[in-house]
């Protein structure tokens, strides 16, 4: 991928990613994530792109348990200043 072209999805939506550190190998899902940003490993601090990234899906089936995003690891949230996951976000761009 180019300079410009960091992650897999190029939309202006928020996106589901799929994470893998390339320094220590840790995987994360997160259901917030977004073109061209990355998120820090908790285990050894490295920026890490999304390797995979999808469409959020609506489902017929009860929430599952919801974590806390870690804003402080998340550069959307960062360049934002507030949470990336709330409806104002998506209108910042």
């Amino acid at each position: 991928m180019s300079a410009e072209m960091k992650t897999p999805y190029q939309g202006n939506r928020r996106t589901c990613g799929y994470f893998e550190c390339g320094k220590c190998s840790k995987r994360w899902f997160s259901a917030n994530s977004w073109a061209n940003c990355n998120q820090k490993c908790k285990s050894c601090n490295t920026n890490v792109y999304p390797y995979k990234q999808v469409k959020h899906e609506k489902s017929d089936d009860p929430p599952k348990e919801i974590r806390p995003h870690p804003q402080e690891m998340c550069q959307k949230c960062r360049q934002l200043g507030f949470f990336c996951g709330s409806r104002i976000a998506s209108y910042k761009r």
